[in-house]
């Protein structure tokens, strides 16, 4: 029994540390990305808003594919997109995750889960 209580204390401190912490987040947050990409990505398809926002933002893009901007002005843009990108996903992934524990809350508020 002691080498179990050992064990079991030495899982929990290998899992609470730091970086463990942070990579059980970060895992989570792919998880829950990839979860929520078939239900979003059939919510999108049929909301009209969301498809006239993304043509528009095709428009622009082919608008900025075909302008004749310096190298320097280019790389600018392209990292300014690319950090936009990866602020959007951390933000949807979050708000995904966020989703689910008030979805878990209004639950149990109501007493329908298995506490």
């Amino acid at each position: 029994m002691q080498k179990k209580d050992q064990t079991t204390q030495e899982l929990f401190s290998l899992i609470t540390e730091a970086s463990t912490i942070q990579g059980i987040k970060e895992t989570l947050k792919l998880c829950m990305d990839s979860l929520k990409n078939n239900t979003l990505n059939t919510l999108l398809t049929q909301d009209t808003d969301y498809q006239a926002a993304l043509l528009e933002c095709r428009q622009a893009h082919q608008l900025y594919q075909n302008t004749d901007f310096t190298e320097s002005q280019r790389e600018t843009i392209d990292t300014l997109l690319a950090r936009k990108d990866e602020c959007e996903f951390e933000h949807i992934t979050n708000a995904y995750i966020a989703g689910l524990l008030d979805s878990y809350r209004i639950l149990k508020n109501f007493g329908l889960t298995l506490e």
